[in-house]
């Protein structure tokens, strides 16, 4: 016991405190370093890149119809999601088809939480964005949201089924990679509206 009273005798309290301050800073260092590579090993590595769900839409009257898609786990990357969706003139459920022939243009509308972007493909042809506008807007609440048309409208003829297929092409740019915790758990979302018109 005399010991350890003359080895406490002994020690320099400051350079005690001191060490013992350095030692707990070093340590609580050591301790956020491996969390954050922990989350930004997770951020990297919870979502598949190139998911295609597909949306069908059936216009078989004049009509306007939007359906939802909602972004969520993507991570920054040097590859794009790749969300298909369909337009139809014929609804093979009800076994209808449209008896006019009918015009109709596409409006897509997403939030803007995630420094997204986009590209409308039309086919196969994955060469040619058919984007022709977009553009930000603000509602009344403050809320900003992207607007991207279609160019030009597209026809379906009242005399035969007819689908065309649409690929939404969405990127989150590899560059946020660098801040993996900004955007996690965010979600964007994504409507896609059909209106529907009568050639006259």
């Amino acid at each position: 016991m005399k010991a350890i009273k003359k080895i406490f005798k002994n020690i320099n309290k400051k350079d005690f405190i001191r060490y013992g301050l350095f030692s707990v800073l070093l340590i609580v260092t050591l301790i956020v370093i491996r969390n954050t590579k922990i989350t930004q090993a997770r951020y990297e590595s919870s979502a598949v890149v190139n998911i295609t769900p597909s949306i069908a839409f059936f216009i078989v009257d004049v009509q306007s119809q939007t359906g939802h898609i909602k972004l969520e786990s993507m991570i920054p990357s040097a590859s794009a999601y790749l969300y298909q969706f369909n337009v139809s003139n014929f609804d093979s459920t009800l076994n209808k088809r449209a008896n006019v022939d009918l015009t109709y243009s596409i409006e897509i509308i997403a939030t803007t939480n995630i420094p997204l972007n986009y590209r409308i493909y039309k086919g196969n042809n994955m060469n040619q964005n058919v984007v022709s506008s977009d553009t930000t807007t603000t509602d009344a609440n403050g809320v900003y949201y992207r607007h991207l048309l279609v160019s030009g409208v597209s026809t379906m003829s009242k005399n035969a089924n007819q689908t065309d297929v649409y690929t939404l092409w969405v990127e989150f740019p590899i560059q946020y990679k660098d801040n993996p915790t900004a955007y996690s758990g965010m979600i964007e979302l994504v409507d896609i509206k059909i209106d529907a018109e009568q050639v006259v």
